[in-house]
């Protein structure tokens, strides 16, 4: 087995954070949910969620449901 350096796989690093990517649209979306975007929060019972979809699944099965 060969030993490879994940710093020489991953080559792209977030200035923010220091988490390090392998492709661009990695590093992007990292830095979209992990430093930018906004938190979705339920109304219900108040998690939070980095995106839309992740709230709408999470509705579904909210003990917390008005």
């Amino acid at each position: 087995m060969v030993d490879v350096d994940v710093d020489s796989v991953r080559k792209l690093k977030c200035d923010k954070c220091g988490s390090r990517f392998k492709y661009p649209e990695r590093l992007e979306k990292h830095k979209e949910i992990a430093h930018n975007k906004k938190k979705e929060k339920c109304r219900a019972c108040g998690t939070e969620f980095h995106s839309t979809e992740n709230l709408r699944k999470h509705k579904k099965v909210c003990k917390e449901r008005m």
